[in-house]
């Protein structure tokens, strides 16, 4: 019987104290809940329940359960205090039964205890925010936190009330009718939960701006509209901080690239100069030259020169197309003629290095839309890439296809390869990825970027795969829209 009525009891949940009390008024058994476990602390399994409680109480609820107990078939209900480990008292409802040979007495605390402390709490917890709480109709305030003071300048709610005639005042003058619209939407149910910005103004004047959350309540039997504001003043002038960044850069980008873009007259005007010059000196057009060591530094000079002026005009190319001044002049091509005449500028070159070329390039592909000097320019920096990263004995294999999704052309070589984390870093501009073979062939790093500007001018696009030690396959696609037909 005993342990029937332990698992009884051990079955409940409710918010409640359960003890089994034998005829001295000593616990037999107990469980609790975990929101009245502080208020059980003071009890415990051998000890006498009237040494828990008031002194005032204990002889009652003696007298309670053995009436319970003598009677069998009753239920009282009394009054209790229970004394607490800290001194205080709590008061709770005792409910007794007879449970066997034991009186089972369920000890309650009193409710309207539990909800005057719990109001308590939460007023401290409101009063004390640091967001601004408000509750409102559309004519009045119905309440508002200390929190909301303080946003605004001032020590309390009363000081508030007391100094503003109106709340609106607080709200800024250009945001006062939309915090009307959307109070009367909350306030007729047509918008349950609200989210903006809104500026208000400080007691001394100064705007902030606040973030709000705001819903649907009754209060007092009545709709009415409650708000959480937050102060986001330093957040919102992070942004404008940084949209002013922002501004300045892209200004400052365009300016730039709008200056090289520009520039190609001015810059490529003497180096042409410079190169036409040298070149006649260096060849002797005009009569032979008795020092030899003007030939050769007339040789040094063109060779110099042309370097300089292929640096330049990567340079004015990637500038032109970050300022958005490259036009296409878009022709019908064949694309296996364009890619074999591209060949024949790095053929040289591929065998002085000791690299194969090998090649795979249907002749009844057909006919493409394309400029025909961006397409060159895009397959000789690949191709010269490529020969320039691949060691002697490595090869470059070069493959075109078409097919239902446009057209795809694939350099291939074996070279040193990169590391995934680098192909970014070579993709943008002057961006050169850290190797001993990348430093022994300097360049300006603007190869590779401007050959994916110029593809994706097409429409079409530039990727790359690579692993060290395992070469590089760089793949330009262009859109099925740019093929005409079949070639001749």
């Amino acid at each position: 019987m005993e342990r029937k009525t332990q698992r009884a009891i051990e079955e409940r949940s409710d918010r409640q104290i359960d003890v089994l009390l034998d005829a001295d008024g000593v616990i037999l058994g107990m469980r609790t809940t975990p929101l009245v476990e502080a208020l059980a602390r003071s009890l415990g399994v051998g000890a006498k329940l009237a040494d828990s409680l008031d002194p005032a109480d204990r002889e009652f609820l003696a007298m309670t359960t053995r009436w319970v107990r003598e009677d069998g078939e009753r239920e009282a209900a009394v009054q209790i205090r229970v004394l607490r480990n800290n001194g205080r008292l709590f008061p709770a409802t005792a409910i007794c039964r007879l449970e066997g040979h034991a009186v089972h007495v369920a000890i309650r605390p009193d409710e309207s205890v539990l909800a005057r402390r719990a109001e308590r709490q939460m007023r401290k917890v409101v009063e004390s925010s640091l967001q601004g709480i408000v509750v409102r109709d559309m004519q009045n305030i119905l309440y508002i936190n200390d929190g909301h003071a303080k946003l605004l300048g001032y020590s309390s709610a009363r000081e508030l009330l007391d100094d503003r005639a109106g709340m609106d005042d607080t709200i800024h003058p250009d945001d006062r009718e939309i915090v009307r619209e959307r109070v009367k939407a909350r306030m007729s149910g047509q918008e349950v939960l609200s989210h903006y910005e809104l500026r208000m103004i400080r007691r001394n004047g100064a705007i902030i701006w606040c973030d709000v959350l705001a819903t649907r309540i009754n209060w007092d039997g009545k709709p009415a509209s409650l708000s959480w504001l937050t102060d986001i003043t330093a957040r919102k002038r992070a942004e404008e901080e940084l949209l002013k960044s922002k501004e300045a850069a892209e200004y400052a980008n365009r300016a730039k690239s709008e200056f090289f873009a520009n520039m190609s007259h001015e810059l490529r005007t003497p180096l042409n100069a410079i190169l036409g010059f040298s070149e006649v000196i260096r060849r002797q057009l005009f009569g032979a030259i008795d020092n030899a060591r003007y030939v050769e530094y007339a040789n040094d000079i063109h060779t110099s020169g042309k370097l300089l002026l292929d640096l330049i005009n990567d340079i004015l190319d990637i500038a032109k197309l970050e300022a958005g001044k490259v036009e296409l002049h878009e022709t019908p091509l064949s694309l296996t003629d364009t890619i074999r005449q591209c060949l024949t500028f790095v053929r040289e070159h591929a065998a002085e290095g000791g690299v194969a070329l090998k090649l795979d390039l249907p002749e009844n592909l057909p006919m493409v839309l394309a400029d025909e000097r961006a397409l060159k320019q895009i397959l000789l920096n690949l191709l010269s890439n490529a020969v320039k990263f691949t060691p002697a004995g490595g090869s470059v294999s070069v493959r075109l296809g078409a097919g239902d999704t446009g057209v795809r052309i694939t350099i291939a070589d074996t070279g040193i390869g990169m590391e995934e984390k680098d192909i970014e870093v070579a993709l943008s501009p002057f961006g050169q990825v850290d190797s001993k073979v990348s430093v022994k062939h300097q360049g300006t790093g603007l190869g590779l970027p401007i050959s994916r500007s110029l593809a994706r001018l097409h429409g079409g696009d530039l990727a790359i795969d690579s692993a060290p030690g395992r070469g590089t396959t760089v793949t330009v696609t262009f859109p099925a829209s740019r093929i005409l037909g079949r070639a001749a």
